[in-house]
């Protein structure tokens, strides 16, 4: 019996070691199946793997996609489309003839500004812009997560350094003494009627600071549209416009939309094209709108000139000709003087100066504690030994706004100076006076001109017609006028006409003579009539511009 029991036990425990080496059989088995479903060309991990690419990969395409659709959508509000480029050889001008070469990607245009910078002035040569190109789009760069563009000052991935941070280093040095410096551009760049788009510079220094496309201009720019630009500067004396900081030879052809925004501590030049001109600005037009504050402490130790063309002219010979701007127009000198112009700010020093057939349908608007000098045209026309500075065939539709205690207010030109005239011009801007007293010979708000400086003689003012209403708000009754808020002796008014209701008077401070007011819109003139004497102008037949008279080239 005790013998059976072993024997019995014996062969338990056999059933088990055999149960036992069969179990680890079937585990070593499963677990070569389950290294097998892990690691195999159809293992789960393979497959999470590469679940993992597929999900990052969507979503890169996502990105694309939507980076694609914002460009998309870009281009058919600006109504510009985007190719995408085929450069051969990027960051690298191809040269289609001895003297010509042409920008056929943004790695091209980066190239192009360092090499300038660098001191290739392109004197005698021609710079192409070949295609449409937007900084934003991954179409305009042959790889725009390149990374080797540090020798250029881009460190990271090219697109994002372009559109974040500082962005876009302007062609030409920035900083540079603008009388003394040559790395400057001397050539032609023909835009060929090309765009480039979203502009992105955002720059602060200590030092005087010259921004735009171009730092300063010494050669020909033309046929070209900057749009869509994103301009903040702060600095010293600065100079900022869309196309050029400082322009000292010709812009032809050209045009700005976006923003620019600009803070400084001393004398601030801006503009819709350019900050400061000294040549021809001929065809432009600008229709981005513009803020600027000066934030410097010291009472009237600095000032601000700001218009949609350019923000002032320097010295020697200027004529804008066939311009218009359309963008609004904001300036706080705070305690330093402010001169705005719907076309330009101070327009003055030197002769052979004119301003003619142009237009302005932007917003102007300045707040300051200090002088103000408003014109919706010009904010100043005149200066020493100005002999032959002249405005005519021009018009101003847009609203004039000022809040300041001491103004030079105008639908036309805030103050003029000695030996200047102004002929075939039309007032239909509403001007709005927020503050300010205008007691004194100083000061003065009018539909066509503010005031006349104190010793100015020979100042001419010929037909010359407004329709555009002065309210007061908070402002003493004086000073102000639907023609001229203040008036000298020396200044000569002829065939001047005002619709009654604009104002209570014609001159502010003054005599009338060669002023006449008429009761009826119907016993004016059309616009057009007025500023058509050289042609320019022609019908706005398609209701592009609220009926008003357009240039013949748009």
């Amino acid at each position: 019996m005790k013998k059976n029991k072993r024997i019995l036990k014996r062969k338990e425990q056999g059933i088990t070691l055999i149960a036992l080496v069969i179990t680890i059989i079937v585990l070593l088995i499963l677990a070569g199946v389950s290294i097998a479903m892990l690691t195999g060309e159809n293992g789960i991990l393979t497959q999470a793997q590469r679940a993992k690419e597929e999900t990052e990969q969507a979503e890169k395409n996502e990105m694309a996609d939507l980076e694609n659709m914002e460009s998309l959508i870009n281009e058919y509000q600006n109504n510009i489309a985007i190719p995408q480029v085929t450069d051969e050889n990027p960051g690298q001008l191809e040269q289609e003839e001895t003297d010509t070469f042409v920008i056929n990607s943004i790695e091209d245009l980066v190239f192009f500004s360092a090499d300038v910078s660098n001191g290739n002035t392109y004197e005698g040569k021609t710079v192409k812009l070949g295609v449409n190109l937007d900084f934003n789009s991954n179409k305009s760069y042959v790889n725009p997560n390149r990374t080797d563009f540090d020798k250029y000052g881009y460190n990271g991935p090219l697109k994002q350094v372009l559109t974040s941070g500082e962005g876009f280093n302007p062609i030409g040095e920035a900083s540079t003494d603008v009388d003394q410096g040559t790395n400057y551009f001397y050539g032609v760049f023909e835009g060929e009627h090309k765009v480039i788009s979203s502009l992105y510079i955002n720059k602060t220094s200590d030092e005087n600071l010259y921004i735009g496309l171009f730092s300063n201009n010494y050669g020909e720019i033309k046929n070209l549209g900057v749009i869509d630009v994103d301009l903040i500067v702060q600095g010293a004396s600065t100079s900022v416009g869309g196309i050029t900081g400082y322009n000292y030879n010709t812009l032809y052809n050209c045009y700005v939309t976006g923003n620019i925004e600009v803070r400084g501590n001393h004398w601030l030049s801006i503009g819709g094209l350019c900050g400061v001109t000294r040549n021809r600005i001929e065809n432009c037009y600008n229709l981005a709108n513009i803020n600027c504050e000066n934030i410097k402490e010291d009472l009237g130790s600095s000032s601000i000139a700001c218009g949609g063309i350019a923000g002032q002219v320097g010295t020697g010979g200027c004529e804008i000709n066939k311009c218009f701007n359309k963008g609004n127009i904001t300036a706080n000198g705070g305690e330093n003087y402010t001169t705005i112009g719907g076309i330009c700010g101070g327009f003055y020093l030197g002769n052979d100066k004119k301003i003619q057939n142009s237009y302005n349908k932007g917003r102007i608007e300045s707040n300051s504690n200090r002088l103000v000098q408003i014109g919706g045209v010009l904010g100043v026309l005149g200066g020493t030994n100005a002999e032959k500075l002249n405005m005519y065939n021009c018009y101003n539709s847009g609203e004039v706004v000022a809040n300041t205690e001491k103004g030079r207010i105008s639908g036309i030109v805030g103050i003029m100076y000695n030996n200047t005239g102004i002929n075939n011009v039309f007032n239909t801007g509403k001007i709005t006076l927020e503050n300010g007293k205008y007691e004194s010979t100083s000061y003065g708000a009018g539909g066509i001109l503010g005031v006349t400086e104190n010793e100015a003689n020979n100042i001419k003012i010929n037909y010359a017609y407004n329709t555009g209403t002065i309210e007061l708000k908070s402002t003493t009754n004086q000073g102000i006028g639907s023609i001229v808020g203040n008036r000298k002796s020396e200044t000569i008014l002829s065939n001047c006409y005002y619709l009654t209701g604009t104002h209570d008077v014609s001159v502010g401070y003054g005599d009338t003579t060669g002023i006449t007011e008429w009761n009826s819109m119907d016993k004016f003139p059309s616009v057009l009539d007025v500023v058509n004497g050289e042609e320019a102008f022609k019908e706005d037949t398609n209701n592009v511009n609220n009926g008003y008279p357009i240039l013949e080239w748009q």
